[in-house]
């Protein structure tokens, strides 16, 4: 096998330009001995390749919040807010002076809001809606002709399901 003789000076003078490469006398400088290469290059070796493999996490369900017993009563008594989960559809917003209601639809389904039913508690009076609130749906219902809600005091919103059970509850 050959050897190359090099030394610092060696690698120093490749770096530099125009320099012209003398012998090392390895007796007065540091010589290292590198294998001479002769014929084509050795073919590159294989690098290990690493596949990852995808894996799926498992997210638990949340749960769905559980509506209390039907205690609708013609909006005639102030419920227990309390046990609103303000779920499938919450009250966002009353405005009173407006006499608009705010509701959000915080399901993944559709809620139909045929049959629910929206009160002004301390006047005892409903407060229209209809239509169908698609998932993450917004809307604001106007009220009828006339005042329903109280702007001089507190007047909390309740909705029903149609089964009377208490969805939602705004307090002001």
């Amino acid at each position: 096998m050959r050897y190359l003789i090099a030394t610092l000076g060696f690698f120093l003078a490749l770096a530099g330009a125009g320099h012209a490469l003398a012998m090392p006398d390895c007796e007065v400088q540091r010589c290292f001995f590198l294998p001479a290469l002769s014929g084509p290059p050795p073919a590159p070796t294989a690098t290990p390749t690493v596949t990852l493999t995808p894996t799926r996490t498992t997210v638990p369900p949340t749960a769905t919040p559980q509506l209390p017993p039907p205690s609708f009563n013609n909006c005639q008594t102030d419920p227990n807010g309390a046990l609103a989960p303000n779920y499938p559809v919450r009250i966002t917003g009353i405005n009173k002076s407006a006499e608009t209601v705010t509701l959000r639809n915080v399901s993944h389904l559709a809620v139909d809001l045929t049959g629910w039913r929206m009160c002004s508690i301390t006047g005892n009076q409903e407060h229209p809606i209809s239509g169908v609130l698609a998932p993450g749906e917004s809307r604001t219902f106007p009220g009828p002709v006339g005042f329903i809600w109280n702007n001089a005091s507190s007047d909390p919103g309740a909705l029903y399901t149609p089964s009377g059970q208490l969805a939602s509850y705004w307090s002001d």
